[in-house]
């Protein structure tokens, strides 16, 4: 019975390791931005395997159990090695090739305007996609002095590039005072 009970146990905790997903997604091709957190493993561990991995060109990793977690730091190309390694001392060797995008800086066209001017619209470079913009008198994607005093406001945006990466930037409003110029007689 104790024998019965074993190979029982023993059944139940292999299908349970093996089936253990890791990596859900195929890595290969995968397209990530700097500054994003992946884990890489084999999709169905082995309990009883080795594993080693290294990246090219060199990024720094961590070893968490059978799989890594990988902070992407400079943007490149990269090719992740796992090197697996039964019980019975046979290897495989499989690859993913992984491209770190850069983060994006959107830069907001300057605005200079006098009191009492009409609502402007912000414009720039890079600002993605669905860019959101915010600051003191912006609503939308316009900016409107109506009630702000003489002096620069702050305007800032944030969006995402088309493979998802945050893009972020800043820019100014500058309002003018007005003279106030008032006609005398002698």
């Amino acid at each position: 019975m104790k024998k019965i009970l074993l190979i029982l146990f023993l059944s139940v905790l292999t299908s349970t390791l093996l089936s253990q997903v890791p990596t859900p997604n195929i890595a290969d091709g995968q397209s990530v931005c700097v500054n994003d957190v992946h884990y890489y493993g084999d999709q169905i561990i082995d309990p009883t395997a080795t594993y080693q991995f290294s990246i090219n060109p060199i990024q720094p990793f961590v070893t968490s159990g059978q799989q890594i977690q990988v902070t992407w730091s400079t943007p490149g190309i990269y090719t992740i090695t796992m090197t697996e390694t039964n019980a019975n001392g046979c290897e495989l060797i499989t690859t993913a090739i992984i491209n770190v995008s850069d983060a994006v800086t959107a830069t907001i066209d300057p605005i200079e305007i006098c009191e009492g001017e009409p609502v402007q619209n912000i414009t720039g470079q890079n600002l993605g996609n669905n860019p959101v913009f915010s600051g003191i008198g912006v609503t939308g994607n316009t900016f409107d002095p109506a009630g702000l005093s003489a002096g620069v406001y702050n305007i800032t945006v944030n969006s995402t590039s088309p493979n998802g990466c945050l893009i972020t930037g800043t820019g100014t409003a500058t309002i003018y005072s007005t003279p106030t110029g008032v006609i005398y007689t002698d």
